[in-house]
């Protein structure tokens, strides 16, 4: 039997539900209408031995914490900002339990990620701090979703619903998917990045990432056993898609790559040791003070990756070969194996349209 008043206590959610039968009480809950309400009286009645576990189980003894700390045990995906996004939930939301954590609470808490404004690099949040973007958001919500979904498809605590599936997404501006470097721009910002005091190997990550199309985390993975300078390529391991894939090593990036294996660090098998995922600030300030000089303060490091594709297409390179070097999926007949073919045949087709685009100092 459902027993459904309103209270007037000046609540949010006026609307009480309380339900008992075969001597059970469920613990109460609450909506906003009565009509809410009657629709959730109904649905519990219909299936009450279901629900009965739902609300007075699991739900409520388990947080978004355990939910959160379970999802990273099983998780094997390459988002390196993932831990961090879900780390922001932790960290607000932990001790919320699960049957408390409803749409309300998720629109609430994308709210106030809306509202919070944000430090750059190594430098805390101030006064001229900008707040997070439309994107940054829709990612930090899809980060607690998966984990919702995990929950549901593995049958974690009694998870019955995904409290993101009617939240809608925000706005993402039109730089989404990034852009080109021009040619001016590509001048200034090399120079620039040459001339880097925070971060020496600047000029080198970022014309490796303008000739091969690499992401940042690609890049300050790279070891130098996955260099080969002598047949001009490099490898690039566990990448975002779960593929290795080999790039050929274009002119002066790689007389740059040659110069610094003769100085390298012996105990550091990478090729940028001070690129460490633990030293992130330090390349984020370095990139941040380059824009800054160069006056391309809009530019994001993964617009480098984007730039190198647009050259490529400039120069005639199909949509396929350039997801074979970008390493784009690009359905199931595209095997590793045939990726790999086709960004090695390329590289007469990327000397060509990256000439003159790495420009910089000689290698010393």
């Amino acid at each position: 039997m459902a027993s459904i008043r309103k209270l007037t206590d000046g609540r949010a959610k006026p609307w009480q539900v309380r339900i008992t039968r075969k001597g059970q009480t469920l613990p109460p809950n609450y909506f906003r209408t009565k009509t809410e309400a009657k629709g959730f009286a109904a649905k519990v009645e219909a299936d009450f031995d279901r629900w009965s576990k739902v609300l007075g189980g699991e739900l409520r003894k388990h947080t978004l914490a355990d939910l959160i700390d379970r999802y990273m045990q099983v998780h094997d995906g390459k988002d390196h900002n993932l831990s961090s996004r879900l780390g922001w939930w932790r960290d607000r939301y932990g001790d919320v339990t699960l049957a408390e954590f409803t749409a309300d609470t998720a629109r609430e808490a994308l709210a106030s990620l809306e509202m919070e404004r944000v430090g750059r690099g190594s430098h805390p949040a101030g006064e001229n701090s900008k707040p997070r973007s439309g994107s940054t958001i829709n990612r930090y919500k899809s980060a607690l979703s998966a984990c919702f979904k995990a929950g549901l498809d593995r049958g974690w605590y009694g998870l019955k619903d995904n409290p993101f599936a009617g939240v809608r997404q925000r706005k993402e501006g039109s730089s989404r998917f990034g852009r080109c470097l021009e040619d001016d721009e590509r001048a200034r910002l090399l120079e620039a990045c040459d001339q880097s005091s925070t971060w020496p190997d600047l000029g080198l990550f970022v014309r490796l990432a303008l000739a091969t199309g690499a992401r940042r985390g690609e890049l300050l993975k790279l070891e130098w056993r996955d260099v080969d300078l002598k047949g001009g390529s490099i490898l690039l391991r566990a990448t975002k898609n779960g593929d290795d894939r080999r790039v050929p090593l274009l002119g002066d990036a790689r007389l740059l790559l040659e110069a610094r294996a003769k100085v390298r660090k012996l105990d550091d098998m990478r090729v940028f040791p001070g690129g460490s995922a633990g030293e992130e600030a330090n390349v984020e300030y370095a990139w941040r003070k380059a824009k800054e000089s160069a006056q391309v303060e809009t530019l994001r490091i993964h617009d480098l990756r984007h730039s190198c594709g647009s050259y490529l297409a400039r120069a005639g390179a199909s949509a396929f070969q350039i997801a074979a070097i970008l390493g784009h999926r690009s359905g199931p007949g595209l095997t590793a194996r045939y990726v790999h073919l086709v960004a090695e045949d390329s590289r007469g087709l990327m000397e060509s349209a990256l000439a003159g685009v790495l420009g910089g100092r000689a290698a010393e």
